[in-house]
């Protein structure tokens, strides 16, 4: 049975084992180096977009909702964060038409 001993940073080189024992430190990452970087969203152009597909293209139904892929990044409770997955076109709630962005 192997023996793990927990040392401060500054003990680490003030108090060397002797012997075979050789002290191993072992580094951890930060929470802040271990999560992943999101991509930054260009949030001007999605809603610019938005904007400019507000009404249907073949009947001018003001009721279009967006076509999202299903890669929307999520919080730390596992909710997918509004706004973040990927737009890639539009459908009208009236006559079922649908184009891409």
């Amino acid at each position: 049975m192997s023996r793990l001993s927990v040392y401060w940073p500054d003990e680490c080189h003030t108090n060397p084992k002797a012997g075979n024992d050789r002290a191993v430190i072992l580094r951890f990452p930060t929470a802040a180096a271990a999560a992943p970087v999101a991509q930054p969203l260009d949030i001007i152009s999605r809603a610019r977009l938005i904007f400019e597909n507000r009404r249907c293209c073949q009947c001018g139904y003001p009721v279009v909702k967006p076509v999202e892929l299903d890669d929307a990044l999520t919080n730390s409770s596992g909710l997918e964060i509004p706004g973040s997955a990927t737009l890639v076109g539009f459908e009208c709630t009236s006559c079922d038409a649908s184009w891409s962005i």
